[in-house]
């Protein structure tokens, strides 16, 4: 089966986004002990939200264009947003390194590997970039804020200090 045969199957039952959801919770699944998925579950809540928030807002401007939509929340894809938005989120939890310098490397390693998978939905024709609005620059700077704000989401839920007023 070649690409072209691959894309026509995936476009005829509107089924990119569903099989991209499929492959991140299989991550989940093979990666993560029941424990660490519900330390991290509130973490994966914040990242979908915020992808979402992140995404409707791009799609809206124009910034880009979401295709082969199966259930509509608004502009995007449930799929979209319970897939990789929710599961980018959990394993970022679910393998963060203790050092300072080693969460930063994760944060850009996680955002790089979420601006190539949009490159490969750019690629298979399922995501399509506006080039006068938006870039993979872009991209990657969003998802590395979105996930810098996810860790700050994080240590301000688990954290256990309380500040003591004089």
């Amino acid at each position: 089966m070649n690409i072209e045969t691959f894309i026509k199957l995936l476009d005829t039952y509107n089924l990119p986004w569903l099989i991209l959801a499929i492959i991140t919770w299989l991550t989940i699944y093979f990666s993560c002990s029941l424990q660490q998925f519900f330390h991290a579950l509130p973490v994966g809540f914040w990242t979908m939200v915020i992808g979402g928030m992140l995404e409707s807002f791009f799609i809206e401007h124009k910034f880009w264009v979401d295709r082969f939509i199966m259930i509509h929340i608004g502009e995007l894809d449930l799929f979209v947003l319970i897939g990789p938005f929710f599961a980018v989120g959990l394993v970022l939890i679910r393998f963060l390194p203790k050092g300072r310098w080693k969460k930063h490397l994760i944060v850009l390693t996680f955002a790089a590997l979420s601006t190539a998978i949009e490159l490969i939905a750019i690629k298979l024709k399922f995501l399509e970039y506006h080039p006068e609005k938006w870039g993979v620059l872009y991209s990657f700077v969003a998802y590395s804020l979105a996930l810098m704000s996810a860790l700050g989401f994080y240590y301000v839920y688990y954290s256990k200090d309380t500040y003591k007023y004089p």
